[in-house]
């Protein structure tokens, strides 16, 4: 069966704002969470906080100048495909933004995988082969995609399986057939990272598959409200508390799913691959799609390291420790560690290149460098802010509706009043602090950025590929051939 697909009509779009973000998300998706499906996902306590702050997020990108979008093509410059110079400081300035706004508490987010498909439209020819030309599907996909704004997670790593337990019923998403209308797909996939407040899935193995394996071989976009799909979410940070109570929570939990599949139409205009093993292997590494799409992952977690830093720099001011010298040591470890993520940032941009395409990559050697310090910095950036928080992260009183006691009031300011930093001040500081070094959202990007890009030794050989290794070895060659054993 040889599929080709048609063009999306693409009349009448335009930059989306807040409000179009919100209406659609009531597409009758079915998301579950505490034992329920939530008919207003939108509205619902878990994904409120979340969905608000995209909006705002959206809306800001349509403010007059806004350097979130192309002036060229009015559409958001997180999907451009950087062919030019310009365009690609266009999209890392764009990239900032978004996360400056975000903090860079927001993973998977409309910037991630706006970049993987600008990647893949970059270099469409992976995608066709004899049986399926798909390339024109992916350019055609990119295009309706950036036209609308969309914010497509993705869901590429199969469920945990013990492969010792012949009881097992774990099943990754598989091919159950074709037909002429697209794929049906079934079986499940995990860490949807904020679906349940996106538009569209991204699906795919981000594990490489056997030739054994091509049910598994398949890469497409799914809208989250496609008939069959079901989102079983974790458990929801934003519902722990007020905003004031915790502030990162309930404003930034993109929140996490399983996404089950049980015999699923993805139609063909979504499809990139369909039992291509070649393909689904070559996707990431075959296009530009892996450097540009984490051009984003070093970008937001400098933004989460900066913030970081700033909440510990007010902490040792607000406790009069900011002269102390053991504390200007602490600060500055974690100073030179955001300064270090920025610096290789800064590289992985600056010396970026183009490909084969002609698509601007960013430098590997700076991207995977940072990459691979990833899974380590951030969890000791956190231990490090919980030490110099020390106890008082731990004594603030249990809620924002403590303040409303006049009888608390007076017992608290025993603890912590002051004309420098009125109480209600310095509690509201160590609860945004508590919320990076002791909740369950502050637990869940410790684990979450330890495994952001895969798991440590994969990404270290990414970094491991990209270094030029030969390089160095020919100065140690050249000096070692300037002297021998006849020279004493």
């Amino acid at each position: 069966m040889t599929i080709t697909s048609p063009t999306p009509d693409l009349t009448g779009t335009r930059l989306r704002t807040g409000a179009d973000y919100l209406a659609a998300l009531s597409d009758g998706r079915d998301v579950r969470v505490d034992g329920e499906r939530v008919t207003d996902v939108a509205g619902h306590p878990a994904f409120r906080g979340v969905a608000e702050t995209m909006a705002a997020m959206y809306d800001a990108a349509g403010a007059p100048g806004s350097p979130l979008v192309d002036p060229e093509t009015g559409r958001l410059a997180l999907f451009t495909v950087p062919r030019t110079r310009a365009q690609h400081d266009l999209r890392k300035v764009a990239l900032e933004e978004w996360n400056r706004m975000s903090h860079g508490f927001i993973g998977r987010g409309p910037d991630h995988v706006s970049g993987l498909l600008a990647g893949f439209a970059g270099n469409p020819g992976v995608f066709d082969t004899d049986e399926h030309q798909l390339g024109a599907t992916v350019v055609a996909f990119h295009d309706y995609a950036a036209a609308r704004g969309l914010w497509i997670t993705n869901s590429i790593v199969p469920p945990q399986a013990n492969p010792n337990d012949p009881t097992s019923r774990v099943t990754p998403v598989h091919l159950v057939e074709k037909t002429s209308e697209g794929i049906v797909v079934s079986g499940a996939q995990m860490l949807g990272t904020g679906a349940a407040v996106a538009d569209e899935i991204f699906v795919t193995s981000v594990r490489p598959l056997a030739p054994t394996e091509p049910e598994k071989a398949l890469s497409f976009v799914v809208p989250v409200n496609a008939p069959g799909l079901r989102l079983i979410c974790r458990r929801p940070y934003a519902t722990s508390g007020s905003r004031f109570d915790y502030p990162l929570s309930n404003r930034l939990d993109e929140s996490d799913a399983m996404v089950a599949f049980d015999r699923v139409l993805v139609p063909w205009d979504r499809v990139f691959a369909a039992g291509s093993v070649e393909v689904v292997n070559r996707q990431f590494f075959g296009t530009a799609a892996h450097q540009i799409g984490n051009l984003q992952s070093i970008i937001r977690l400098t933004a989460k390291l900066r913030f970081l830093t700033g909440v510990a720099a007010k902490v040792a001011r607000a406790n009069g420790r900011d002269s102390d010298l053991a504390i200007k040591m602490q600060l500055a470890d974690l100073a030179t560690i955001q300064t270090v993520s920025e610096s290789l940032t800064e590289s992985a941009h600056a010396f970026a290149t183009a490909d084969d395409q002609g698509v601007i990559r960013p430098a590997g050697k700076y991207l995977y460098a940072a990459l691979g310090m990833q899974t380590e910095v951030y969890p000791r950036a956190v231990r490090m802010l919980g030490e110099l928080v020390g106890g008082g992260v731990i004594q603030v009183p249990s809620s924002v509706l403590d303040l409303d006691d006049p009888e608390s009031i007076a017992s608290m300011d025993l603890l912590m009043g002051s004309d420098h930093l009125p109480m209600v001040e310095r509690v509201k500081l160590f609860k945004l602090a508590w919320d990076l070094v002791g909740s369950e959202f502050a637990g869940r990007h410790v684990q979450y950025e330890r495994f952001y890009s895969g798991a440590a030794p994969v990404v270290k050989m990414y970094a491991h590929r990209h270094y030029p290794f030969a390089e160095a070895e020919a100065l140690v060659e050249e000096f070692l051939g300037s002297y021998d054993a006849t020279q004493r």
